[in-house]
């Protein structure tokens, strides 16, 4: 595989793409990658997704990036979630400072960031640089082909609850044999 290489994780909104992701770096640890980017895990009260939390991947550290759209503003906000924007802000420099490196979390590349130019739009820059072996990005079905038109090199997997654990057997061999 030639650096620079993308991988687009497709699935839907619940589907594990970033449980995928975090299983994945967790396996990746003691092979001395130098992993970054960022991941955005989804918080939970009892059985409901209540908040989003960014992550930088090098360094473990977590910021509180969205809670739920309840008062339907529409400044950094979707219909479901209200984003923080320092916490954009920090995801935003963090990206900034992920390449060059072995491989790039980009989490996620949503609605934000292609419809209308906000959120972690350093992800897209990152990205175009192509300074990484392998990147692994999220991004939804809806979008699929915007980012096809971006980077049509990108191999896409498509990531379904059911399929978790072959998809990060497949990842891990796939960023093993990058490296």
């Amino acid at each position: 595989m030639k650096p620079g290489h993308i991988i687009l994780l497709c699935g839907s909104s619940g589907a594990g793409k970033t449980t995928t992701l975090l299983k994945l770096l967790e396996s990746l640890k003691s092979h001395n990658l130098d992993c970054r980017g960022v991941l955005c895990p989804p918080g939970f009260t009892k059985a409901d997704k209540t908040h989003i939390e960014i992550m930088d991947v090098a360094s473990n550290e977590k910021q509180l990036l969205a809670e739920l759209n309840r008062d339907q503003t529409t400044r950094l906000a979707t219909t479901t979630w209200k984003l923080d924007p320092a916490a954009v802000d920090w995801g935003n420099q963090v990206l900034t400072k992920s390449t060059p490196c072995d491989v790039l979390f980009v989490d996620e590349m949503g609605p934000l960031e292609y419809e209308r130019g906000e959120g972690l739009t350093e992800g897209f820059k990152a990205l175009e640089t192509r300074a990484f072996q392998l990147s692994l990005v999220t991004i939804r079905p809806s979008l699929l082909e915007k980012a096809r038109l971006r980077w049509p090199d990108a191999q896409v997997i498509q990531v379904a609850r059911e399929n978790q654990a072959p998809i990060i057997d497949q990842l891990n061999k796939i960023v093993l044999g990058a490296s």
